[in-house]
C-alpha cells in the first residue's frame, strides 16, 4: 500500500508506519476509572479485543512514527484524567454569566412590552 506525505520514490518502498495496540484492560497501572473514560472516549479506537489502535504516518523514519504514536497514547490518556477532574467553580466567572443572563432577560421582556405596546396602540379606537 502507498502512504500518503512526504518521501517522494522512497515512500512505497519503506514501511514506516508506527502501531501501537494497548489492551487497556490488562494495564494495571492505569486506575479503573480512567479505563473507562479512555474506552469511552477512544471507542471508535478500541477494537473488539478490547485493544487501543495507535498509529501515525507522519514521519519518514519508524523511530519518531513511534515516539509520535506514545505521544497520542499519553495525550489520550492525559485528556481522560482531566475529564474526570471536578471542575471548579470560578466565582468571577460564576457572577459574569449571571450578568449575562440576567441581561438577556431583561431584553428578552422589553422585546415583548413593545411589541405589546405596539399591539395595544392598534387596538386604541380613537384614531
Amino acid at each position: 500500500e502507498s502512504a500518503a506525505g512526504a518521501g517522494g520514490q522512497n515512500v512505497n518502498k519503506v514501511n514506516t508506519k508506527a502501531d501501537i495496540r494497548l489492551k487497556i484492560q490488562d494495564q494495571d497501572w492505569i486506575p479503573d476509572q480512567v479505563k473507562a473514560q479512555l474506552a469511552r472516549r477512544e471507542r471508535n479506537r478500541v477494537n473488539k479485543d478490547g485493544e487501543l489502535v495507535v498509529a501515525s504516518t507522519k514521519h519518514r523514519t519508524q523511530k519518531k512514527n513511534l515516539e509520535d504514536a506514545l505521544g497520542k497514547v499519553q495525550r489520550m490518556l492525559d485528556d481522560a484524567v482531566t475529564s474526570l477532574l471536578p471542575i471548579e467553580a470560578n466565582p468571577v466567572k460564576e457572577k459574569k454569566i449571571k450578568k449575562k443572563l440576567r441581561q438577556a432577560n431583561e431584553k428578552r421582556l422589553d422585546g415583548k412590552k413593545k411589541h405589546s405596546m405596539k399591539k395595544k396602540e392598534r387596538r386604541r379606537k380613537d384614531w
